[in-house]
């Protein structure tokens, strides 16, 4: 009985974080497997996207708002366009930034490809930051942030509080690879 809820707790665990027994077996083994080193790449990419699209959809509305004070005026003033390309390029460059610096963290981590193990009691708890509150699982005085709420609440149903556990935590990225329970 007491195996039962062990493997239930663990496949609890697997659905949240997303990996798979031989996950785990490269975890412990100190590296990370190929279908984490996969997600990590995807997950990057997608950001990368999102931020593109964020970038075009801003780009766009200056625009719009450029050709509205050109017709608005009736001419073309240097002043609104030294203001529409500086800010263009001013949230170019920080975004380039951004993700010039995230893609640095993924390539150190694909590249190094280490995880570390962190041992101590499951804690889960709520902050809340400006407004929003936010779930965390935490071990050992680190802490994660769980995204979505049905996976918190799944956690809190399968009764994962102080329970014994190891997390494997990637580097630099520092994020959850995958989690053994302790019997």
């Amino acid at each position: 009985m007491v195996d039962d809820d062990l493997l239930k707790r663990q496949a609890v665990l697997e659905t949240v974080f997303e990996f798979s027994q031989s996950d785990l077996a490269a975890n412990q083994s100190g590296e990370l497997s190929a279908a984490q080193k996969e997600r990590v790449a995807d997950s990057h990419f997608e950001n990368c996207r999102f931020a593109w699209v964020a970038f075009s959809v801003v780009f766009g509305l200056a625009f719009l708002g450029f050709c509205a004070e050109m017709l608005r005026t009736g001419a073309l003033g240097i002043r609104s366009l030294s203001a529409y390309v500086g800010a263009t390029a001013f949230f170019g460059l920080v975004l380039w930034g951004f993700v010039l610096s995230h893609r640095y963290r993924m390539k150190r981590t694909l590249r190094e490809g280490k995880v570390f193990p962190v041992k101590g009691k499951i804690q889960l708890f709520s902050l809340r930051h400006e407004k929003l509150l936010h779930r965390y699982v935490g071990i050992d005085g680190h802490r994660f942030q769980i995204e979505r709420y049905d996976h918190f609440q799944l956690l809190q149903q399968s009764g994962l509080a102080g329970q014994e556990a190891i997390v494997y935590v990637s580097t630099p990225r520092q994020s959850v690879q995958s989690v053994e329970l302790k019997a």
